[in-house]
C-alpha cells in the first residue's frame, strides 16, 4: 500500500498535466485566444483607418456640393425633375458600404476535448488499478502462498 500512494499521485498528476497542456482550458487554447486576440486587434486598426477615410469622404461631401449630388444619385436618391432611366436585366446594384469585419471566435468541438479529458483520467485511473493489482501481487508473493 505504501507503492500505490506514489504511482497514484504520478498518475494523477500526468493525467492533470495532459488536460493541462491539450485541454480545452489548457494551453492550446490558450494560444487560440491569442490569435483571436490579435485578429481583433487587427480589425479595429483597419476600422480605425476606415474610419478616418469615412472622415475624409464626409468632410469633402459638406463642402462639395457635386460629389453629393453623385453619391445621392448613386443611392437611387434624385432631384425633383430628373429623369430616371431603369435599364431592364441589369443585375443590382452592389452595396456601396460595408461595416467592419465581425471576427467570431470559433469554439472547438466540445466533445474532442469530453473525450480526452475522459481518455487521460481513464488511463490515469487504469495506471493506479495496474499499480494497486502490482502491489497486490508483489504482497502475496512475498508473503507465501495462503494455505485454506
Amino acid at each position: 500500500m505504501n507503492r500505490l500512494l506514489p504511482i497514484g499521485i504520478a498518475a494523477f498528476i500526468a493525467a492533470s498535466l495532459g488536460i493541462f497542456l491539450l485541454g480545452d482550458s489548457g494551453l492550446s487554447a490558450f494560444r487560440g485566444l491569442s490569435r483571436y486576440e490579435k485578429s481583433l486587434e487587427a480589425n479595429v486598426e483597419s476600422l480605425k483607418q476606415r474610419n478616418q477615410d469615412l472622415q475624409a469622404q464626409l468632410a469633402g461631401l459638406k463642402s462639395d456640393r457635386e460629389s453629393t449630388i453623385v453619391l445621392a444619385r448613386s443611392l437611387g436618391m434624385h432631384e425633383p425633375g430628373d429623369s430616371v432611366v431603369k435599364l431592364v436585366g441589369r443585375p443590382p446594384r452592389t452595396e456601396s458600404y460595408a461595416v467592419g469585419d465581425l471576427l467570431r471566435l470559433r469554439r472547438a468541438e466540445p466533445t474532442r476535448n469530453i473525450l480526452f479529458k475522459e481518455a487521460a483520467l481513464g488511463a490515469a485511473a487504469a495506471i493506479v488499478l495496474v499499480a494497486f493489482f502490482a502491489a497486490w501481487a508483489a504482497r502475496r508473493k512475498a508473503n507465501g502462498p495462503s494455505r485454506r
